[in-house]
């Protein structure tokens, strides 16, 4: 039973970053910018995401599969590798929504400059992008039978 519940909360918690990612997305396109609730729902996503990465962690040691069946499955490491991208894609974004935050305590109407919002909106886009091979390499490595 616990490698379902493994599964489930692997899955609830991805789910989670897509919604964050869609709702940074959203915030990101008024011309209003919400840079408190921006920074906040962000810092929510890098804690989500250290949840997915540990509890994928804990399904390829305890699950019912085990390491090895993993550790020669190219989609596993193929999903491991965009997971890896899409968290440094998101570095840049984490860094200029805390600057922002920053300059929103120092100075209540800032809003941050227009081209900035349109490259890290760019830069989030990206990693929703990047979720939809993220996704297939997932179902890939489920059914992959070496």
């Amino acid at each position: 039973m616990h490698y379902t519940g493994l599964a489930v909360i692997h899955h609830v918690l991805a789910f989670g970053l897509v919604i964050m990612l869609a709702m940074e997305l959203a915030y990101l396109r008024g011309s209003d910018i919400p840079v408190r609730r921006l920074t906040g729902l962000d810092a929510g996503y890098g804690g989500v995401a250290v949840l997915v990465f540990l509890v994928g962690v804990a399904r390829v040691v305890w699950g019912e599969k085990g390491w090895t069946f993993y550790q020669t499955n190219p989609f596993f490491w193929a999903k491991i590798a965009t997971f890896s991208v899409i968290g440094l894609l998101s570095i840049a974004p984490t860094i200029a929504f805390i600057r922002w935050a920053r300059a929103a305590k120092a100075d209540p109407a800032f809003q941050p400059p227009a081209a900035e919002v349109r490259r890290i909106a760019g830069l989030v886009r990206i990693e929703v992008l990047l979720l939809l091979p993220l996704a297939a390499f997932a179902a890939a490595m489920a059914r992959w039978t070496g």
